[in-house]
């Protein structure tokens, strides 16, 4: 089984946990690096610090968010090593570093750019902003997509892995479990939203008081974005209808 390490980067905050996870993916004479992470000086440090002497394969990318993509061509040109990202790797596509075989598996919901890491005969994902390992990942309009998401999740739940490696937060050991805990959260979130509009629908700021109550700032905003990407989906699956941002639940329009 390949060997995986992190280095963190130093980037932590109520987005990022503890900071984005840089893997390095030991395969045989070389080594993978996945999401690089943010361009900081202590992270491409330390970095280096844990590479001296090895050979870089190649620097995958999971997508391109700011606390993901930026370091990448600074740390990879130094070690001669390729970045791979969506969309010059697609769904299926298949890297080949050292003795070891990745897969490019297109998972987008977080971001419409988004790839996860699959090594098959180990079992192992990384799975970037899909899942993390401790709290749930934000789905957030206008680039969040609840629908490809749920899919997304699907999509991966099909490769049976056995451990997760995500963007933030440790790893996963019981990964099926974990992807199903994410699929219900997202689902029971849709609910909860779907069942407040019946209760009268609204604007999205004031749906988002209804259904989150109240947050920090900063949060409250989030909290709003994640709201219009889920009633996005239920716009366009037909349950609610929106007309000068408010939204109502088909049937009770006019009522």
């Amino acid at each position: 089984m390949a060997r995986v390490t992190r280095v963190i980067a130093p980037n932590p905050g109520p987005y990022t946990g503890p900071g984005t996870n840089t893997w390095i993916v030991d395969a045989g004479p070389v080594v993978a690096v996945v999401d690089p992470g943010p361009d900081d000086d202590r992270h491409l440090d330390a970095l280096n610090r844990r590479l001296a002497g090895r050979t870089v394969g190649v620097v995958l990318v999971s997508h391109s968010h700011p606390d993901h993509l930026p370091l990448a061509e600074r740390f990879a040109a130094p070690h001669r090593a390729s970045v791979r990202r969506y969309p010059e790797l697609g769904d299926g596509d298949i890297v080949r570093v050292g003795n070891t075989n990745i897969t490019a598996v297109y998972t987008p919901g977080h971001s419409n750019d988004h790839l996860s890491f699959h090594i098959a005969d180990a079992r192992m994902l990384f799975t970037g902003d899909l899942i993390l390992g401790q709290g749930s990942s934000m789905v957030t309009y206008p680039e969040g997509d609840v629908a490809a998401y749920l899919r997304s999740l699907d999509r991966v739940a099909d490769l049976k892995p056995l451990i997760l490696f995500p963007g933030h937060w440790d790893p996963v050991k019981d990964a099926m479990e974990k992807i199903d805990e994410y699929r219900r959260h997202r689902l029971e979130r849709e609910a909860q939203i779907l069942a407040e509009v019946r209760r009268g629908g609204g604007t999205a700021d004031g749906l988002t008081r209804r259904v989150y109550g109240v947050l920090d700032e900063k949060l409250m905003v989030a909290a709003e974005m994640t709201l219009r990407a889920h009633l996005r989906k239920l716009v366009d699956d037909g349950s609610v209808h929106e007309e000068d941002e408010v939204y109502t639940a088909v049937g009770t329009v006019g009522r």
